[in-house]
């Protein structure tokens, strides 16, 4: 696992996607792959959505974003998403590491590459809802709890279950 291949993610990518999910995430934030389908849809072109795979192809790590607004912020495994014209942030849906491959520093550079993403489509802000515990995570990222939330983001934030928040980050 020495190296690592960072490519923009297929449709060909989500049998690889629905698995590490499985290895990562509890019962309860599982997507069904008509969920992922469609962010890889309405994202196509835009590089938000990446794979990292080893020398080998073995499936390592995986990061799906969207350009939003509040109001087009997905719910969890929602069957469809929409674009919306004037996006206001890049929201980072989803990011799994393969156990094994925690310690190559993937969350990082995928990260990375979503924060260029964002200055590429002129977006200055990121957003993600972190579950399972991982706040403190991406707190250390530079991501903060949302100060006031509005009824439909509070509305799709319960999908995530109860101990979901909503998390931002300025780029600028």
């Amino acid at each position: 696992m020495s190296r690592v291949h960072l490519h923009a993610m297929t449709p060909v990518d989500l049998d690889a996607v629905l698995a590490l999910q499985q290895r990562c995430y509890g019962v309860d934030f599982l997507e069904r792959r008509e969920a992922f389908a469609a962010k890889l849809a309405v994202t196509d072109g835009l590089g938000c959505c990446w794979m990292a795979r080893g020398e080998d192809g073995q499936p390592l790590a995986y990061a799906v974003s969207l350009p939003v607004c509040e109001a087009t912020l997905p719910a969890l495994d929602a069957p469809r998403c929409q674009r919306p014209v004037l996006p206001t942030l890049l929201y980072l849906h989803d990011m799994a590491v393969a156990p094994e491959a925690r310690s190559l520093g993937l969350a990082s550079r995928l990260l990375a590459r979503l924060r260029e993403s964002a200055g590429a489509l002129g977006l200055g802000r990121m957003g993600l809802v972190a579950v399972q515990g991982s706040q403190p995570y991406w707190q250390r990222q530079g991501f903060a709890e949302a100060a006031a939330l509005t009824a439909p983001l509070r509305a799709k934030l319960a999908s995530f279950g109860a101990d979901a928040r909503f998390l931002v980050q300025s780029l600028r």
